[in-house]
């Protein structure tokens, strides 16, 4: 929410006289976060990160700004003045409440004579960290009013009438390509947009795995071996992502990982739960691969809780897609910044 700016006097004493220079400022009020702020001044939230690195000796976190905070907005300046003023106290910051005390339990305590349930153990089998589906079916993001790039269509069913609308898991269409087609026993991704978020970009669904079966003169026939959303004539068809991860693989902590922020989500809902699919701003440019994991730690509830985890599940030069896997309470909303703190090795 963006109310006010002001202007900061920055005081510089010379010759018995104050020269000021005023440079574009931002008052914070409660429900203001960088992205807006990058939206209301530059008019692409995008650029969060100038506001955040002129601030950053006194905003650490990115989502921690306090209402009466005066913020410097980067690339904004104001005329230069001649006037003489006192400079003005910095306002109070805010009050960090104590942090709970530890519960520790007694050497008296028995787990099995308080009934705790004790885990049993079976034998355990490396695993994927991200299933291969699960990257499969992972949204996507694109630039606003972008096509998503592609080969060919879903272009109709094959095989006789359909007495369904829209084609079914294991049922044969025809594919038609803009090129050669793919050999036969190639799998392609169909997908499509599904909806646009404003001043964002528009979110591309997965909707199943088609498997190429036979070429014909006008294209191919293939056979819908995965199902992961409603399938409709027209899907776009694209390679499958890559998918390196090996069995066993698990992300490790690291120190100081970049801040990504949260852009949107794959679905229009008020609320977010488990699996829903975050978009970062970062992307595979930046390093991020999937099988990495962001936290989002509010420092106000104590330091290093963690409210929230995403975990990626796709990537993009610029952008990741990420599903959430933990959370208290809806702490995850468009604005929100969060951290790389578990890497791929």
């Amino acid at each position: 929410m963006v109310r006010s700016a002001q202007a900061l006097v920055a005081v510089v004493i010379l010759s018995g006289f104050v020269l000021t220079q005023q440079v574009a400022t931002h008052t914070v009020v409660r429900g203001d976060t960088l992205w807006d702020l990058a939206q209301h001044y530059y008019q692409n939230p995008f650029e969060w990160r100038r506001i955040w690195e002129a601030n950053r000796e006194n905003v650490a976190d990115p989502n921690l700004i306090y209402p009466h905070q005066v913020l410097t907005i980067p690339g904004r300046e104001a005329a230069v003045t001649e006037v003489t003023v006192e400079a003005p106290e910095p306002p109070p910051g805010p009050e960090r409440p104590a942090e709970p005390a530890a519960q520790e339990r007694t050497i008296f305590y028995d787990a099995e004579a308080a009934g705790v349930a004790q885990p049993v153990r079976g034998r355990e089998f490396p695993r994927l960290a991200v299933s291969r589906d699960m990257a499969h079916q992972a949204p996507w993001l694109i630039a606003p009013g972008e096509t998503p790039a592609h080969v060919g269509a879903l272009e109709d069913f094959a095989g006789g009438v359909s007495r369904s609308s829209t084609p079914r898991g294991y049922q044969r269409v025809r594919l038609s390509f803009r090129g050669d087609p793919p050999r036969v026993g190639s799998r392609l991704l169909m997908y499509r947009v599904f909806r646009t978020i404003e001043d964002v970009g528009e979110v591309v669904v997965p909707t199943g795995v088609v498997t190429v079966e036979g070429l014909q003169d006008d294209g191919a026939v293939g056979i819908i071996t995965r199902e992961y959303q409603r399938i409709q004539l027209g899907d776009l068809l694209g390679p499958l992502p890559d998918l390196t991860l090996t069995p066993g693989q698990e992300a490790a902590p690291i120190d100081d990982g970049p801040w990504a922020m949260i852009v949107g989500f794959d679905r229009g809902s008020a609320l977010n739960d488990i699996n829903v699919i975050a978009f970062l701003d970062l992307g595979g440019s930046d390093g991020v691969t999937v099988g990495d994991e962001f936290d989002y730690v509010n420092p106000e509830a104590g330091e290093g809780h963690v409210e929230g985890r995403l975990q990626v599940v796709g990537v993009t030069p610029d952008r990741a897609s990420a599903r959430i896997v933990q959370m208290d309470d809806a702490v995850f909303r468009p604005g929100i910044a969060v951290r790389l703190t578990r890497k791929m090795r």
